[in-house]
């Protein structure tokens, strides 16, 4: 799964990384954990403009009756994600990016101890390009014009080296030839886009253990992703 990132960079940064055409968000605040419920970057591809914009973290479908008690799933397995009542739509033509300059995962010991985190990032620094899906509810019990709620989940897939030594799940993380694919392919392209996403390599990131602070989503800033020692 993915369940806390990394988010420092500037609109400016990552429209350069994504070839971003329209940037349509102010600068969010620097989060180094970022959680679930939170406006997110987020890159949409509309035929030929890929814009820069925020999008809540906590996917809620369309057909949702009601915010309150509806299901917001952060996350959405790429096993089966086609047929999925809940993304099927989004998998057809509502894909996005959703950039992170690093991401946390647990390591469960299976001896009870206390699971220790670690971070995962581009050697480089550069962005990650997580898949995403994203989602556009409105309040059928608002006025016509009230604004719609945007919200994404991040695609998951099974780990591979190094997450997989860490934990069964991972963030599918886009190399730059497949972003415009993901962004601009067609419905009809689709399932093949996910067997292409599901049959990625290893990916270039490296790891190292940090602190349990990052455990306490009040916990902010740089010293998150400070290295930590393994108990």
């Amino acid at each position: 799964m993915c369940g806390r990132y990394v988010s420092v960079s500037t609109p400016e940064q990552l429209a350069e990384a994504f070839e971003v055409t329209e940037v349509r968000t102010e600068p969010l605040p620097e989060r180094y954990n970022v959680a679930p419920t939170l406006d997110v970057y987020s890159v949409i591809q509309r035929e030929d403009v890929r814009r820069l914009g925020t999008l809540r973290w906590g996917f809620v479908p369309f057909w949702a009756k009601q915010l309150k008690g509806s299901p917001a799933p952060i996350n959405a397995r790429i096993e089966g994600l086609a047929g999925n009542r809940m993304f099927s739509r989004a998998v057809a033509s509502r894909r996005c990016i959703i950039p992170a300059d690093a991401f946390y995962e647990w390591h469960d010991r299976g001896d009870g101890s206390r699971k220790q985190p670690y971070v995962f990032r581009d050697p480089d620094g550069a962005p990650l390009a997580f898949a995403g899906l994203w989602s556009s509810w409105r309040d059928p019990r608002a006025d016509d014009d009230a604004e719609p709620l945007y919200s994404c989940a991040i695609v998951t897939m099974p780990a591979k080296a190094p997450v997989a030594e860490i934990h069964d799940r991972m963030p599918a993380m886009l190399p730059p030839q497949l972003v415009g694919d993901w962004l601009g392919a067609g419905e009809d392209e689709a399932p093949h886009l996910l067997e292409a996403v599901a049959a990625l390599g290893v990916p270039r990131i490296e790891r190292y253990a940090v602190s349990d602070r990052v455990n306490n989503v009040r916990n902010e800033g740089p010293e998150l992703l400070e290295p930590g020692e393994v108990d």
